[in-house]
């Protein structure tokens, strides 16, 4: 099985870029695997990949991730992640937007999650070295417990996020992403840490770090999730704010 789920991933990522070469398309597509063997047989698949289409007022940005890992081929760790947010920029710095996303993790605290979202944004740093921007909404959440995975929660939530991207040097890139949806039931929040290095070409080296936190969480639950990634990327077209 997770052979066959490698190989689907490898799959969509070699073939992903071939889809969107032309402007107005840009994206990226990153694979990360480690495997170990000896007293112990471990492996360890992450994968993640967004397509972006801009053009006049409109962008459109799809993303997904997965990450499998396998202990003496006993699953430990399996989330798949995907979402997809719709801008209108009605001035060169303000924008509406609407987001959908669609978060699983087998071992989490929450198993499944949905979101549907709409708000206002802003460009508030517009580079060349520092772009900055700020959004802040209001939608619906669906969510299941690991627990209680037959329950459905359902609640009114309020959703606040900061995307934070500093290019250092023309190899060299930090980015932060900070996401907190709050509702009645549960406090969501996210953040991504990444330092992105260029390799060669449109070839890059990427170090995350990805901090989880759910407020209400069982008992036995640890309300935190954290994420060490080194990955491989590919990146295409011209990235458009």
């Amino acid at each position: 099985m997770k052979n066959i789920k490698s190989a689907c991933i490898l799959a969509a990522l070699a073939a992903a870029p071939a889809i969107a070469r032309a402007e107005p398309w840009s994206g990226d597509f990153a694979l990360g695997y480690l495997a170990t063997t000896g007293n112990s047989k471990t492996s360890s698949v992450n994968a993640k990949g967004s397509l972006v289409y801009a053009a006049d007022r409109w962008k459109n940005t799809v993303a997904a991730a997965a990450v499998s890992t396998y202990a003496d081929d006993v699953s430990s760790a399996e989330s798949y992640l995907a979402t997809e947010q719709l801008d209108y920029n009605f001035t060169p710095r303000d924008y509406a937007f609407v987001a959908l996303e669609w978060n699983k993790d087998l071992f989490a605290a929450i198993r499944e999650r949905t979101s549907e979202t709409a708000g206002y944004g802003r460009h508030v740093l517009t580079g060349p070295a520092h772009l900055l921007d700020l959004e802040i909404g209001a939608g619906a959440r669906q969510q299941q417990t690991n627990d209680q995975p037959r329950e459905r929660e359902n609640d009114f939530i309020g959703r606040a996020a900061a995307k934070y991207q500093w290019n250092i040097s023309p190899t060299a890139t930090f980015l932060e992403a900070l996401k907190v949806e709050a509702g009645e039931n549960n406090t969501y929040t996210e953040s991504v840490s990444q330092l992105k290095l260029a390799i060669i070409g449109s070839l890059f080296a990427n170090l995350s770090y990805t901090v989880k936190n759910n407020s209400n969480t069982a008992p036995e639950t640890k309300s935190t999730d954290t994420e060490t990634a080194v990955t491989l990327s590919y990146e295409f077209g011209k990235k458009k704010s």
